[in-house]
């Protein structure tokens, strides 16, 4: 097996680098071998940036795996435009579905969702699109979570996140949500984007369709800033250690409370995985 590099290009806080910039969203960067796949692609303003700063080519990457359809993951896929060469892209059907957040009372709805359609992407971005509702291996050690099963009773979904249908509003069921997982030298590691679907369900589902009953790590977004109820951050740390996870390294929309917490109860096993952030395995 390969040596494996994750580079976080784009979070809400940089590392004190000179030249990182933060933004709110996520873009990690996995090279595994020879082999480049980026999680997502920020909202577009610091990935370029970063990545220059980085020494990363963002032009040798040819395959992008997408986590959900938010503007906050997809807006820097525009940095792929007008690029020689084709891009492999990856992402369930429903990233494409309209994706609004409700406004404040009095307020309305604001639209956060992907501006392309998959016809648009492969004329735009001369990209091929792959629609995946299975758990699939896109590269060689690297798989695509497909739809995430909702197992746990404590994860729910955020109300404030909205699907526009036929009829109207309904919250965003995220079956979207997506995850990666990528066998290393150190052992089995999960990156999330934002986890909607619940960071204890992506963890059960790989563990269910790989037989791993331990992960290496849980890098990237927990969506732990939101949380649904109270022992859902308590019943999530439970969960890691269940894992036996020996790193956790949150990005995103962890939040400030609950990377506090993860914090104080792992202690040498938490990492904040900020833009600029790197991590051999």
């Amino acid at each position: 097996m390969e040596k494996t590099t994750i580079t976080i290009l784009c979070e809400n806080r940089a590392l004190g680098t000179k030249g990182i910039i933060g933004e709110h969203g996520f873009s990690a960067l996995v090279e595994k071998g020879s082999q480049s796949i980026l999680m997502d692609t920020g909202q577009g303003l610091g990935l370029t940036t970063n990545a220059k700063t980085l020494d990363i080519n963002l032009s040798r990457i040819r395959k992008i795996a997408l986590s959900h359809g938010h503007f906050d993951h997809t807006g820097g896929l525009e940095a792929f435009a007008g690029q020689k060469g084709e891009l492999d892209i990856y992402a369930h059907p429903h990233v494409f579905s309209a994706k609004f957040s409700s406004g404040k009372e009095g307020e309305k709805e604001r639209f956060i969702g992907l501006n392309h359609s998959p016809e648009s992407l492969e004329n735009h971005l001369h990209a091929k699109v792959h629609l995946l509702k299975e758990f699939t291996e896109i590269s060689p050690g690297i798989y695509f979570s497909g739809e995430i099963p909702r197992i746990t009773d404590f994860e729910q979904a955020d109300k404030r996140l909205l699907l526009k249908t036929e009829t109207g509003f309904i919250p965003d069921p995220f079956t979207d949500d997506a995850a990666l997982l990528i066998e290393t030298l150190s052992g089995p590691v999960i990156l999330s984007g934002c986890a909607h679907s619940g960071i204890v369900n992506i963890l059960h589902h790989f563990s269910k369709k790989t037989g791993h009953n331990a992960f290496h790590a849980v890098i990237g977004g927990t969506h732990l800033g939101f949380l649904n109820s109270d022992d859902q951050l308590e019943k999530t740390m439970d969960a890691f250690d269940q894992y036996r996870l020996n790193l956790i390294a949150v990005s995103h929309c962890t939040g400030n409370e609950a990377a506090a917490a993860c914090y104080n109860r792992f202690k040498k096993r938490f990492a904040f995985a900020n833009a600029g952030w790197r991590i051999q395995l």
